[in-house]
């Protein structure tokens, strides 16, 4: 079936294709005897309401969160927004659809940021770490899982590629940073900066939706990444003991903060920086993607969860809201 994706519908159009069913709630007419279910659809170019007026009990049961339906409809326009007036619904079996159609996904071209990367591992002189980082993405399945996890489920780069996307975005800063401060150990520094978060790699399912795995709930990324180098280090003879020592603190400490997860904060300088520059880019992050959302929906301010405050996001020039004051 031909796909039309979420961002090419329009109001008054009949629609005839495949989207993830990422929620979904059965509720109950408010002046007559039903129900009606509404079911969120979305791809990889965001996400669309749709109603299902008649046989929504029978429908709710055809359906679940993360099933990848076939559907036909008619789109509207409501309260500003866009949605789907449903008539058919089918779920789909593995091998009907493409699960990457449906995940978001890093406006940069992965290979390209993988091989910058990779010209960042090159600098790095210290023949330990040299081998380490050899060792490690000599592994073709840890790199498929590496260029391929998100970062996160919601708070930043949560989409295909945006470890990769972060991590080379921190291992950068952890260059310059090497480059403008000359006390700093560069090859440690930017060594912490390419594994500090090695432990999404398995932190995070990502093949129809974006959530944390089992391991992710029960252990964190963090520990996941301790655990996963210090097997890496165990396993490479000679490997000198401070120096297994500062990375496995690096990668423990770069959330900065026990409240934020850390089970250490961070003690030396290198680790310092890491964890300033890890939040660095991914506050960089949330302004952007608010500033993003803005922009497509015409607000002023966005609210982000994480940050606990309003963002604005009117465009360059945009005039204060309030009262005019002549003269000043």
């Amino acid at each position: 079936m031909p796909r039309v994706s979420v961002e090419r519908l329009k109001a008054g159009s009949e629609v005839t294709s495949i989207f993830l069913v990422k929620a979904k709630y059965l509720r109950s007419f408010k002046e007559r005897k039903g129900e009606y279910l509404t079911i969120v659809l979305g791809d990889s170019t965001g996400q669309i309401v749709a109603k299902v007026w008649e046989k929504a009990l029978e429908t709710d049961g055809i359906c679940s969160p993360g099933d990848v339906v076939a559907v036909t409809g008619s789109v509207t326009e409501y309260k500003g927004a866009l949605e789907i007036h449903l008539t058919s619904l089918r779920v789909l079996a593995e091998g009907e659809f493409d699960p990457r159609e449906f995940l978001p996904a890093s406006p940069r071209e992965v290979h390209e940021m993988f091989t910058r990367l990779q010209e960042l591992m090159q600098e790095i002189t210290n023949p330990h770490l040299k081998k380490l980082l050899d060792h490690l993405f000599a592994d073709q399945e840890r790199v498929r899982a590496f260029i391929t996890a998100p970062a996160a489920k919601a708070n930043h780069q949560a989409y295909l590629g945006g470890l990769l996307e972060h991590t080379l975005n921190v291992a950068t800063m952890a260059g310059e940073a090497a480059r403008t401060y000359p006390q700093v150990d560069k090859d440690l520094l930017l060594s912490g900066a390419i594994l500090h978060d090695l432990g999404k790699t398995g932190a995070y399912n990502y093949t129809r939706v974006i959530d944390t795995s089992d391991q992710g709930r029960l252990l964190g990324h963090i520990v996941l990444g301790v655990l996963d180098l210090e097997q890496e280090m165990a396993g490479i003879p000679g490997f000198p003991v401070g120096l297994r020592l500062k990375l496995l603190h690096m990668v423990a400490s770069h959330h900065g903060r026990y409240e934020w997860q850390s089970p250490v904060r961070p003690q030396f300088l290198e680790a310092a920086i890491l964890h300033h520059l890890d939040m660095l880019d991914a506050d960089i992050d949330m302004f952007t993607t608010a500033q993003g959302k803005g922009k497509r929906e015409g607000l002023r301010w966005s609210y982000n969860k994480t940050l606990e405050q309003y963002i604005w996001t009117a465009p360059p020039g945009a005039r204060e809201d309030g009262p005019e004051h002549e003269g000043l």
